[in-house]
């Protein structure tokens, strides 16, 4: 069932179907003998590789047939009655093939693949009867054009052809439609009681021969799809296919926009051009390439006809990311190269020099900072953290929006620095560093288990995958050696004795890296942030050799509501993301830091530091101040952005839940207040509590006081004051942690003395007298 739209550019044309019903007739009877249809596909369009149909009409062959190509069809002669039977034979590659069987009205008879069965697969009698479906097939495609139409699946069989997304089980409904003069199309699905469906895209030189563009299950709204074709021919036929989810079946609207061709003259940003050579991009071998990087620095305009004065040479290029290499904005790897092929370690837009780099897609992140802001903060904590710079991207002269250009994660003196660790450590302190593991998913060969499951959670397995070295290079000793390591850790955490801070977990785990996690993670309430893209490095023992956590990483699932499981879906900043084990999740965690808040001390520590960072670094004037700066920035370039990819006021990959912005302005807006409200719940709920000094009255010796000035400190402070009494004081001064910094000894009387800190942090000081605690304070140093 098909009807307008009211206030639709498209009307719907009924004389399709009365031409379908006088050509088709209810009940109609074809002439006898009768053709069967046999359409066959292969999915990567190399045909199928020595697989082949035998069909037999009462004994007889009516012939082998095979798919040429993307796919082909074929016919057979057959009468009411007749013997009807199918064999197949497998051939290489069997995953790509598929077929399907259709009656002379296109009615879906059987299908199978991909791996189809062998042997005889299927027998039935002839029957030249059949009840036509306009819109069962492409060969019976409704026509139709841009603008929105309300459709209705119920009761269509199926044409069988799976488009293998969104649990494909039939009763899809085929449009046709040719491509627009710009090439570029965006197809949406949404209001109507089919809450959750599939649509894919197909084009091809007929209806039989048609290929895939692109499958979508939840890219639109809630649980509707989104489709954004790109860089078609003009003309182009076009088959859109929409189903419901599981075979689901209702009504339905279809949008299908002209996103017109998008132009870039000038910009903000720097401006990076990649010439593929003519060949296809692949997700997991690189490709050589050309790129050119033009940008003529912050404040100025950049124009696509100025000179190449950043970079302009070779490259090696490929898909990179799991679930976002399937975004229709797709993330890239680079390796800039030489001539010759080899590494290219150069400087691109004020980062250190090196060869691997990455471009991160910002189709699941409609801020264009999730990722930046992330960064930025672990930065601004003392850690390392990936550098990166916005920047409008074409690839072949096609424009790709706005991409996150930057390192990436890597050993390096100027990116992640530990050790060098070379094939030929294998002992003493050389094979002690330095590692890199991620918690991501893996195999066997890419990855060790740990010997313990996640305290609140036994049973679970956690798996550690090789970073640096990689799975290919590290040898065995370095792979005992840090599996040992990380089990030593954790039998330290999980020991009754596990707070002990000299052979407790503190022994293996730097506290401070994993304190500054654990708030960028949780500020931003990341989805992945503790059970996939989670990094760790070490170090040699001679460097401190401890496990440090970090960089961060793979932000676009954060700073955002989410119906992935109550911890994400509270609209009022809520939920804790390192419980991330209490929800389905893809990927175990390994849970250290419900084991590490049981500890007094840590979270103290997570308290006392919580409090320094919202002075200044988690101020929320000091990350306002930042997202209005890329506003600012972007304010040109994010309408490009935009046109070419429409997913404003959409949830996206991503299933965002609450009211999603229509502008971009309104996106940032919509961060901001999520932010306040997530600050807000932090605050009353961070665990731990922290030293509060006590004031001058209330110490014991009343006629004794001490001050210590300018706090908060850049690092220098001046102590001042008067003990009284024949006794000789001492001044203490620790860190967060405890642990003893400096010790000073004074007479009784006027004391004045300077005294420099050298790292920023919380600090406590007291001064004691032969009775003990004569008073004591805090100090901030930023």
């Amino acid at each position: 069932m098909i009807t307008s739209q009211p206030g639709s550019k498209n009307i719907f044309l009924a004389c399709f179907l009365g031409i379908g019903l006088l050509l088709f007739p209810s009940g109609f009877v074809y002439s006898q003998p009768c053709h069967y249809i046999l359409s066959m596909h292969d999915s990567y369009g190399d045909g199928w590789n020595g697989g082949h149909l035998e069909v037999f009409v009462n004994g007889n062959s009516a012939g082998t047939f095979y798919a040429t190509g993307f796919g082909s069809t074929a016919q057979f002669e057959i009468s009411n009655g007749d013997l009807l039977e199918l064999y197949y034979t497998a051939g290489e590659w069997e995953n790509e093939n598929s077929y399907q069987l259709f009656n002379p009205a296109w009615i879906l008879l059987f299908a199978d693949g991909p791996n189809p069965e062998t042997g005889l697969v299927y027998t039935s009698t002839g029957n030249c009867e059949g009840t036509p479906f306009p819109g069962n097939h492409p060969c019976t495609a409704i026509v139709t054009d841009t603008g929105c139409i309300v459709a209705d699946n119920t009761g269509y069989p199926g044409s069988g052809i799976n488009p293998g997304c969104a649990d494909y089980q039939g009763s899809d409904i085929w449009f046709t439609l040719p491509a627009p003069s710009s090439g570029n199309l965006s197809i949406v699905t949404d209001n109507g009681n089919l809450t959750d469906t599939g649509l894919a895209a197909w084009s091809g030189n007929s209806c039989t021969d048609i290929h895939l563009l692109g499958c979508d299950d939840d890219g639109g709204n809630g649980y509707y799809s989104m489709l954004t074709l790109y860089d078609l021919d003009p003309g182009q036929p076009l088959y859109i296919q929409v189903f419901g989810y599981g075979g689901g079946t209702g009504t339905f609207e279809l949008c299908i926009s002209d996103l017109g061709q998008v132009v870039l003259d000038s910009t903000e940003l720097p401006i990076i051009m990649i010439n593929t050579l003519g060949q296809t991009i692949p997700h997991d071998e690189k490709i050589n390439a050309l790129m050119d990087i033009k940008y003529n620095g912050p404040g100025n305009i950049t124009r696509i006809t100025d000179p190449s004065n950043v970079y302009s040479g070779n490259i090696g290029i490929e898909i990179r990311g799991a679930t976002s290499a399937w975004y229709p904005q797709t993330p890239y790897n680079i390796e800039t190269r030489t001539e010759s092929g080899g590494n290219n370690n150069v400087s691109l837009l004020g980062m250190p020099p090196e060869n691997d780099w990455v471009l991160l897609s910002n189709f699941n992140d409609r801020s264009l900072i999730r990722n930046t802001l992330a960064f930025r903060f672990f930065e601004k904590t003392g850690n390392y953290s990936t550098r990166t710079h916005l920047c409008e991207v074409l690839i072949d002269s096609s424009y790709k929006g706005i991409y996150v250009f930057g390192e990436k994660i890597k050993r390096d003196n100027n990116r992640v620095d530990i050790a060098n660790l070379l094939y030929a450590d294998t002992i003493g302190d050389e094979l002690t560093g330095g590692y890199i593991l991620q918690q991501n998913y893996w195999t066997p060969e890419t990855s060790f288990q740990s010997n313990y499951s996640p305290i609140d959670h036994p049973g679970f397995d956690v798996h550690f995958v090789y970073e640096f070295p990689k799975p290919d290079t590290i040898n065995a000793p370095q792979k005992a050696y840090i599996a040992a390591y990380v089990d030593s850790l954790e039998t330290a955490l999980y020991s009754d004795d596990f707070a002990d801070p000299v052979n407790g977990y503190r022994k293996y785990l730097d506290v401070k890296s994993f304190i500054d996690y654990f708030f960028v993670n949780e500020l931003s309430r990341n989805n992945d942030g503790f059970k996939k893209s989670v990094f760790f490095h070490k170090d040699k023992f001679s460097n401190g050799g401890k496990m440090k956590a970090g960089p961060v990483w793979d932000f676009d699932w954060a700073w955002k509501n989410l119906a992935t499981c109550d911890l994400f879906d509270n609209l009022d900043g809520s939920g804790w993301a390192y419980l991330i084990n209490d929800c389905p999740t893809d990927n175990y965690s390994c849970g250290w830091y419900v084991r590490m808040l049981m500890d007094s001390t840590f979270t103290r520590e997570l308290r006392c530091t919580w409090e320094e960072y919202r002075q200044e670094i988690l101020d929320t004037a000091t990350i306002f101040a930042y997202i209005d700066s890329v506003r600012y920035l972007v304010q040109n370039a994010q309408a490009r952005h935009f046109q070419k990819w429409p997913i404003l006021g959409i949830s996206g990959p991503a299933p965002e839940i609450g009211e999603i912005a229509t502008t971009y302005n309104a996106e940032l807006d919509t961060l901001k207040a999520w932010i306040q409200l997530r600050m807000q719940w932090l605050d009353a709920n961070m665990p731990g509590l922290c030293f509060t000094p006590a004031s001058v009255n209330e110490n014991r010796n009343t006629g004794s006081w001490l001050k210590c000035y300018p706090n908060p400190t850049d690092g220098m402070v001046h102590f001042e004051g008067f003990l009284t009494g024949e006794t000789t004081y001492e001044l203490q001064i620790t860190d967060v942690s405890g642990k003893l910094t400096k010790r000073f000894f004074w007479p009784s009387g006027k004391i004045e003395m300077e005294y420099k800190f050298d790292r920023k942090g919380v600090y406590f000081y007291q001064w004691l007298d032969a009775r003990g605690i004569a008073g004591n304070g805090k100090i901030m140093v930023y």
